[in-house]
């Protein structure tokens, strides 16, 4: 009784999960809102995770009653969608002025390859001897899921490592990152990839013979939490999915130059900028701007920030920053201040940016920091 619960309970969950997939897709495809091509990558997505967690249920729920259902003919399980929706959601959430290159095509080739070999279920089934079905029908699956596992691990991989340029650039260009980062979205990579990696642990145990259920279980609910969690950023975190213009092409190709005899002068000039104008206590402070106003280019600028400080733009206006704040905190000029005041005065916009660079560059949190020099007077 207690199990027939507990798998009810599960199916419930999971059929909602799918549900609310199939319904976040058609908000992203429908509505004028969501309206952009890297959305509807992402609803590829959606849809391709929903309709496997049905297809699971439908297919248990057959075997389970020994009934033979037709509609498991339908070539409607392609884990390619997965990994290439992903893909190109990020591709064209970063870079949505670029178009597809001739070489990005071709991740479409593993969509086709698992949609014929879904087909190759009906010949096989209705055309060979039972065991030669059974054989046919289980090199068709070996096949096909080895496919899909394999396209979900290399492109996941080259997701991440485009999310981690995107950060890079941002970190080289911006002192607030605050509507720009996709750390966010670069954790939900990374889980989705775990999820992967549990999933080709299954595909071993059923090559080697071995009962998957257990592993292939936690390949669902993961599944499951992937749809829950996206319903909480697509309806209620929506300014996640915003950018700032970018192009992997050019970050890639930008050489470093040769420093000139100049760099100390324009080096002791961008500190005069930073400690005399302070520049910092601007929240949208960016790379460009500074550069203009040292007029150098943006990319001269930034090596001379890496070399002669050993840091990313981001660090090191914000290190003036939390100085900025460090000073203020302990000054009884801002008694009346609150922390946030504080840190709105240094030139922070987030109260968790400031708190997470205060105990960084600190070791302490701000009010940690204020107790211990009270304390200490």
């Amino acid at each position: 009784m207690e199990e027939d619960f507990t798998y009810g309970f599960l199916t419930a969950i999971s059929s909602l999960a799918a549900l609310q997939g199939f319904l976040l897709a058609g908000i992203l495809v429908f509505t004028k809102r969501f309206a952009s091509k890297s959305n509807r990558f992402f609803a590829m997505t959606l849809v391709g995770v929903s309709v496997i967690i049905l297809y699971d249920l439908f297919y248990a729920y057959l075997e389970e009653h020994e009934v033979y259902g037709y509609f498991l003919y339908l070539p409607i399980y392609i884990r390619s969608f997965i990994p290439i929706g992903l893909y190109f959601f990020v591709r064209f959430l970063i870079e949505p002025k670029n178009p597809m290159n001739q070489w990005e095509r071709l991740w479409y080739i593993p969509i086709i390859l698992e949609i014929v070999l879904e087909l190759a279920y009906i010949p096989a089934d209705f055309l060979l001897s039972e065991n030669d079905m059974l054989l046919a029908n289980n090199i068709l699956l070996v096949t096909e899921e080895s496919i899909g596992l394999l396209i979900c691990v290399v492109l996941l991989g080259l997701t991440i490592r485009k999310l981690n340029r995107y950060q890079k650039f941002l970190m080289n260009n911006y002192s607030s990152l605050s509507g720009k980062s996709l750390l966010w979205l670069r954790n939900l990579i990374i889980a989705t990839l775990i999820i992967v990696i549990f999933w080709l642990l299954s595909h071993f145990q059923f090559l080697m013979g071995y009962d998957n259920e257990g592993t292939y279980s936690i390949v669902s609910l993961g599944m499951v939490l992937f749809l829950f969690w996206m319903g909480y950023f697509v309806i209620l975190q929506f300014p996640l999915f915003q950018t700032v213009p970018y192009s992997e092409m050019e970050s890639r190709t930008e050489t470093p130059k040769q420093l000139s005899p100049k760099t100390v002068e324009y080096h002791k000039k961008l500190v005069r900028f930073m400690e005399e104008e302070y520049l910092y206590t601007d929240p949208e402070l960016n790379l460009p701007y500074l550069a203009k106003k040292l007029q150098i280019s943006s990319g001269y600028l930034s090596q001379i920030i890496n070399e002669r400080e050993n840091k990313s733009f981001f660090q090191f206006v914000n290190q003036y920053r939390v100085e900025a704040a460090k000073a203020k905190l302990i000054s009884t000029a801002y008694d009346q201040y609150s922390i946030m005041g504080i840190a709105l005065e240094s030139g922070f916009n987030s109260k968790s940016t400031f708190n997470s660079l205060f105990k960084k560059f600190t070791g302490q949190t701000p009010t940690a920091y204020k107790k211990s020099f009270q304390t200490f007077t």
